[in-house]
């Protein structure tokens, strides 16, 4: 990671400060939005109620939504502001580099807060590699596949991306020469800055063939990289279907959307109850089953899944008008019971993680430590202090500890072991795969970037990866790592699944 040099990417940059300079709000970039409830009061009938009332903390929620909605967008704003003005210093720079650190799990994190590709659409495509390639057969295949994702999403089929970047020659033309003119066109695509850059080195590569080198990285993305890991290591095969880690049937069969399918369950649930069959309307979008799903794996709490359902109706502009309070609870009960049909290896993984916390609790453990198959120790070790809370001049309001006194935060510890482990492992996964890797290269959490070229190669690393890291028993691993013996929990048996499969997966990464 620390080899890979970079440079800014002269046209994209003067494209976005053309669009800040002129105060545009274009795909994302300079967006602000002010919700109307923010300079509201809160109704007189409402305050009657008290403060203890539900719809008293209904409505004070509903108003905290907005206001953390509106205070991240300006964070955003400011972010991209910024990344332009260091953009502007570096941009005649032949090549800079990135420093990384590693996490507690093992995770990779730049330790540059702009100019990387751990940051929104916009500012990841304000960079491209510094050292590119001449594209063959296969990466010109790639690079036409990154474009049809960029544009039409990654929900399609690899053949369908390329065919529409292969069809689509004049409108990728059309907007690589004239970007601003052709907003209409590409500010509302899947990912519209990645896929502006990715159309005008396409226009100047392929089409025009004016550059000899590509350099713009493409990305692969793990498509649910917690439920992969939990259905692996358990060899369950309805979550490993559902999680992309079997080859599809075709190749005319797009890769599996495990949110759909949450959702295609939550309907069949609602529907046959007569309280709930009016419902089934509001469990269409799959960004509402990734709300439960994907947070619930990494350990979020029954009142997080309320709220974040609760603030998916809100950003629909439907809460307290069609949708309810008891309506989002009955809704995110609903979800919660599909997803567990889906995944039922893995929610029961995570009850067992549970069952280990308490277990090594109760023998005396006042922290968590487990090895990752690349030999990495994982120390979980969060621990209280007293604490008193001061106004500053500079800094504000800051907590300060008090002593010097420390205890184990067993609470802390308990949320966070599953989600730890899990991340350990998409941690391990990546260094495991890109052990003397040569190559130009990006990490964004559990998704790569490379050149076109090397994705073959970057895909084939990545499955070998998965399946070393996953032989075995990890689960019963992790039990004997915490001193945990088979007589206090008892092991999960591992089902039908073969993990050699997941060799042929073509859309594990995607």
């Amino acid at each position: 990671l620390g080899r890979t040099a970079w440079n800014i990417d002269n046209d994209v940059y003067k494209i976005a400060r053309d669009c800040f300079d002129k105060g545009w709000t274009v795909a994302g970039l300079n967006s602000v939005s002010h919700p109307a409830i923010l300079d509201e009061k809160m109704p007189q009938w409402i305050v009657d109620k008290g403060k203890k009332d539900p719809e008293y903390k209904d409505w004070k929620s509903t108003k905290a939504h907005a206001y953390t909605k509106k205070k991240e967008e300006e964070s955003k704003s400011v972010s991209t502001r910024k990344a332009l003005v260091l953009a502007s210093e570096y941009i005649k720079e032949p090549r800079f580099y990135l420093s990384w650190s590693c996490d507690y799990r093992g995770r990779m994190y730049s330790q540059q807060s702009f100019l990387d590709q751990q940051k929104n659409d916009s500012q990841r495509a304000l960079v491209t590699f510094a050292d590119g390639c001449r594209l063959d057969e296969r990466g010109m295949n790639w690079a036409a596949n990154a474009i049809g994702a960029a544009y039409r999403g990654s929900k399609i089929t690899y053949k369908d991306r390329s065919d529409w970047t292969y069809s689509n020659k004049e409108l990728i033309a059309a907007i690589a020469n004239d970007p601003l003119g052709t907003l209409g066109e590409w500010e509302r695509v899947d990912a519209p800055w990645q896929f502006l850059q990715l159309a005008m080195e396409w226009n100047r590569v392929v089409l025009k063939k004016d550059k000899a080198i590509w350099d713009v990285p493409i990305g692969a993305d793990s498509t649910s990289s917690g439920l992969q890991l939990l259905s692996a290591m358990r060899r369950d095969p309805i979550g490993m279907k559902f999680s992309n880690l079997f080859a599809p049937s075709s190749s005319s069969e797009p890769p599996q959307d495990a949110y759909k399918e949450v959702m295609r369950i939550a309907r069949q649930i609602a529907y046959k109850n007569p309280e709930t069959a009016r419902l089934t309307e509001y469990l269409e979008d799959r960004a509402l089953g990734k709300v439960i799903l994907m947070k619930i794996i990494y350990g979020a709490t029954s009142q997080t899944n309320i709220r974040e359902v609760k603030e998916y109706f809100i950003d629909k502009g439907l809460y307290g008008f069609t949708v309810s309070w008891e309506d989002v609870l009955s809704i995110t009960k609903i979800l919660l019971t599909a997803s567990k049909q889906v995944f039922p290896s893995a929610f029961e993984s995570l009850k067992f993680i549970n069952q280990l916390f308490n277990a090594a609790k109760s023998n005396g453990s006042k922290s968590f430590t487990w090895s990752t198959p690349n030999l990495d120790n994982i120390n979980l070790n969060k621990v209280k202090y007293e604490t008193r809370r001061i106004d500053t001049g500079h800094l504000g309001r800051i907590t300060i500890p008090l002593s010097d006194i420390k205890e184990p935060n067993f609470n802390a510890m308990k949320t966070a072991l599953a989600p730890n482990f899990v991340h350990s492992y998409d941690a391990c996964l990546l260094k495991t795969s890109f052990q003397e890797w040569n190559q130009p290269l990006a990490l964004i959490h559990d998704q790569i970037k490379v050149l076109p070229n090397d994705m073959d190669k970057a895909m084939d690393r990545l499955r070998k990866g998965f399946v070393h890291i996953c032989s075995g028993d990890p689960l019963a691993k992790l039990a004997d790592d915490l001193w945990v013996p088979k007589q206090q929990v008892k092991r999960l048996e591992q089902g039908t699944g073969c993990l050699e499969d997941v060799l042929d997966s073509a859309y594990m990464f995607n």
